[in-house]
């Protein structure tokens, strides 16, 4: 898995670690292989996880109000992160 195919605001599930399934949103990437991770609750806007790229699955849903938000500097609240995990993702 590359960066490259991941963009902010993009929904990944986690699936290594003590947060096995739990689902986040993409709101940064620090080089070579880690990803900010956010999901309103537990990990908000202020302190994001950093977590390897190699311990996630990519979800092919992206929130767009978040990303577009993120990428103009606009302020985003863990509401509007909770509200995009919740509307995004199906039920198992």
């Amino acid at each position: 898995m590359s960066l490259r195919n991941i963009e902010i605001g993009q929904l990944v599930k986690s699936a290594a670690g003590r947060d096995t399934d739990h689902t986040y949103v993409v709101v940064g990437f620090q080089k070579p292989h880690f990803l900010l991770l956010v999901d309103g609750r537990d990990r908000g806007v202020a302190k994001p996880k950093k977590k390897n790229i190699r311990h996630l699955n990519v979800l092919n849903s992206i929130a767009k109000d978040v990303a577009d938000k993120l990428k103009t500097g606009v302020k985003v609240t863990d509401e509007h992160i909770r509200y995009a995990i919740t509307s995004l993702c199906i039920p198992d």
